[in-house]
């Protein structure tokens, strides 16, 4: 592969650590400034390179490398790395404090624009309205914080600095059951009728050949009937949902608006009601709801049940999340691949109810479908479908193909998709629709490719999923910055797209993007690649004649020879042990284990013919 995760992850640090200056005079903002979304992604570059990379870890001092100690070198020494990333993150967690309630902010700040063809700036109040990708953002940003503290604890003696360690954990438990309570509230559901605009749409994305039919509604109520049941379990809009439990000329689309929606209920815990007014509109957005998904999958993490991550509030919280989680894959998952040929997914762009079109939105809808094919066990021939998708999006979105003049494409990668976030106008008066750039097409591609190349067994599928991650990686090479304090950081599109307008300066939302793809890059080169059937019916083979003359061997007694027989078939023994246990998993291992093992026995024979004169 031609992306090295340990190497690459180094050199954005050694980046990082120009662009923010030294550790007493850090500099958080991006080109878009400072938000709490922002903020949180830079520190995500710090932190999740050493969970995915235990070798790159610096919360144990005495164990950092030097290579680790010199990419952070702004910050100080091997002792003083870990102190000064645990009062960035406190920084972090006051700085997005209201001081007046107490309670954690998610605004959107500068990431939060007008429509195109509007002059008009946000307003002061816009500017701190709350969104899904904070929330989100900050799931992860907390699991990871409260990893990194608790385990630097137990390397700090000085009690000064573990009352400083206690204090940051302690503000960062109440962001995260901040940020799950927010995600809890901005789970939407929208409901329609079938022969509505918005049933019509769904019904041509699903269908484009017949579009609305009475019969097709049936079909997708059908298909969907787990997952309206289990909306009923979730305790609210029960009057919608028992409309659409009753009426069967009823859909409807289920998943994360992009902020706490309207009418939303209250969510208790023993210290804290969040019930703060939300304003957007109860209707799903591919965007947020694959956020979500990523954001919320961290509660679930193998790590986060093993180190005890949440607390008894929080684990509450989660099993609402949990069941709010499982409801989107499914019906997202289900509507994609709906029908018995080709899939509404394959045929591109895909089609959102509100009329919108977009090969970034297919690109979303992948990523839903993706997990719920691994989750339910899908064979490969369904996931070498999706890997078709992702490879004709690559060539879509002119990340393998040359971009023609005046390519519309090219607006995928700049400006990027506008969506615009109904609900925000009603921030106050005056108050212009805002929306949310959807811009980075490239990391997603990759890290999906990524993703599904390690959960294939098909070791031909894995090859073509290689490649085009190799393809989208040396294009994600190509947009790092090349001059400036920025160097090294993302992103410049105009590096491959020469038309585009240059930025500058880097974007902590893109930079964060990339990191997370070198981390499931590291997650797949540690995984165990895919045995090829040939290569193991060879080595098996293989195996099959060296045992049988290994046994040969010690028939004729040579195991009862001189030192050094015994010595070369006590080797060829532990060859041929070893060889059997790589067989299933590193079958071409095994099969130059046991060559060697055959070549070593065939001297022993070739010296017994020369003695005897055979």
């Amino acid at each position: 592969m031609r992306l090295q995760p340990r190497q690459e992850l180094l050199s954005v640090w050694k980046a990082i650590s120009r662009w923010c200056g030294s550790g007493q005079s850090f500099s958080w903002g991006d080109r878009a400034g400072r938000n709490s979304i922002s903020d949180a992604e830079l520190l995500l570059c710090l932190l999740l390179p050493p969970t995915k990379l235990p070798d790159i870890r610096y919360d144990r001092p005495d164990e950092t490398k030097p290579d680790v100690c010199a990419a952070l070198a702004s910050f100080g020494s091997a002792v003083e790395i870990p102190q000064r990333v645990v009062r960035l993150i406190g920084e972090y967690l006051h700085d997005y404090t209201d001081p007046e309630t107490g309670l954690p902010e998610f605004s959107g700040g500068g990431y939060l624009t007008t429509a195109p063809d509007d002059d008009r700036e946000p307003t002061a109040e816009q500017r701190t309205l709350e969104v899904v990708d904070s929330y989100a953002t900050s799931v992860v940003l907390t699991t990871a914080a409260i990893a990194f503290v608790r385990g630097y604890r137990r390397q700090v003696q000085r009690p000064s600095h573990r009352e400083e360690i206690d204090r940051v954990e302690a503000a960062a438990q109440k962001r995260l059951t901040a940020a799950m309570a927010g995600l809890q509230r901005s789970f939407a559901l929208s409901v329609f009728p079938g022969d509505s605009r918005e049933g019509r749409a769904l019904c041509e994305t699903v269908n484009p050949e017949e579009g609305y039919s009475a019969e097709l509604v049936a079909r997708l109520r059908d298909s969907l009937g787990d997952v309206m049941a289990g909306l009923r379990e979730l305790g609210s809009s029960m009057d919608e949902v028992d409309a659409l439990l009753e009426n069967r000329d009823l859909l409807f689309e289920c998943g994360w608006s992009w902020g706490i929606v309207r009418d939303a209920e209250p969510v208790k815990t023993a210290t804290t009601v969040y019930a703060q007014p939300g304003l957007a509109e109860s209707a799903p957005y591919l965007y947020f709801t694959v956020v979500a998904v990523d954001g919320i999958r961290d509660l679930f993490s193998r790590e986060t049940r093993l180190k005890g991550l949440l607390d008894e509030e929080q684990q509450s919280l989660a099993r609402t999340l949990n069941l709010q989680w499982d409801l989107a894959q499914r019906y997202w998952s289900t509507i994609a691949t709906f029908g018995e040929d080709r899939w509404p997914v394959e045929d591109m762009p895909w089609r959102t109810t509100d009329e919108e079109e977009s090969d970034y939105y297919s690109l979303l809808v992948v990523s839903l479908v993706r997990r719920a094919l691994v989750d339910r066990g899908a064979p490969d021939s369904d996931l070498a479908r999706i890997a078709r998708v992702l490879e004709d999006l690559a060539d879509r979105g002119r990340i393998r193909r040359r971009p023609l003049a005046g390519d519309p494409a090219l607006k995928l990668h700049h400006p990027g998709t506008w969506v615009a976030l109904n609900g925000s106008e009603l921030a106050g008066p005056d108050a212009p629709l805002l929306g949310w750039r959807l811009g980075e097409l490239g990391t997603l591609l990759l890290s999906r490719a990524l993703a599904l190349a390690a959960q294939v067994n098909d070791h031909r599928l894995r090859a073509r999923l290689l490649r085009l991650a190799d393809e989208a990686w040396r294009h994600l090479e190509q947009r790092r910055l090349r001059d400036g304090r920025g160097t090294g950081l993302w992103d410049e599109a105009a590096n491959v797209y020469p038309t585009l307008p240059r930025r500058g300066s880097p974007s902590w939302y893109h930079t964060t993007r990339v990191v997370q793809c070198m981390g499931t890059a590291a997650d797949l080169i540690r995984g165990e690649p895919p045995p090829g059937m040939m290569l193991s019916d060879v080595a098996s083979e293989l195996l099959v004649e060296a045992e049988d003359v290994f046994d040969e061997e010690q028939l004729r007694g040579s195991g009862e020879g001189g030192p050094a027989l015994r010595d070369s078939l006590s080797r060829q023994a532990i060859g041929l042990r070893r060889a059997r246990r790589l067989l299933p998993t590193r079958p071409g291992t095994a099969a130059s284990l046991i060559l060697d093992v055959l070549r070593e026995l065939d001297k022993l024979a070739a010296a017994r013919e020369s003695e005897t004169g055979d």
